[in-house]
């Protein structure tokens, strides 16, 4: 074969694969940098459906302690949150969402609370429907946290 056309190819092989370097390395910071950023925005989009449970189910719940249910209806906006958790959520969630609507209904079929006993019981540290939901929110959270971390891991 010829010297020349040898010199050509050889530069030509090395100037494509000089080419290809950068673009390999950015596909893969890039493609990291998208699983992060969609971890991250899975994070953020459930705790703010989770808080946004938290608040309505609190509200609820403490009128359910010195109401009856007069209008079914005003349930609907807990019912509709926690629809939207079965969405996402593990079943773990899901359950401990279930387990705070059932409770509020059945507090609501109950006898009516004064203020005094809902004091008593804050101070006594007595079991608050939504703790179990906080719970299971905070280690679907912290697991989803540590998937991230070990796929990031395993990457590298």
């Amino acid at each position: 074969m010829n010297s020349a056309v040898l010199s050509t190819l050889a530069a030509l092989g090395g100037s494509s694969i000089g080419a290809l370097g950068p673009i390999v390395s950015n596909y893969v910071l890039q493609r990291g940098q998208t699983q992060r950023d969609l971890l991250l925005r899975q994070i953020a989009d459930r705790e703010a459906l989770y808080s946004d449970f938290i608040n309505e189910a609190s509200r609820i719940y403490v009128h359910s302690q010195i109401h009856s249910l007069e209008r079914p209806e005003d349930l609907v906006p807990l019912h509709a949150l926690v629809r939207r958790i079965r969405l996402l959520a593990s079943d773990a969630v899901v359950k401990a969402a279930e387990s705070v609507v059932k409770q509020t209904i059945t507090q609501y079929n109950g006898p009516n609370r004064t203020v005094e006993q809902i004091r008593a019981d804050a101070v006594s540290g007595a079991e608050d429907p939504l703790d179990k939901f906080s719970f299971a929110c905070r280690d679907e959270l912290q697991s989803i946290v540590r998937r991230g971390a070990v796929s990031a891991m395993r990457r590298r």
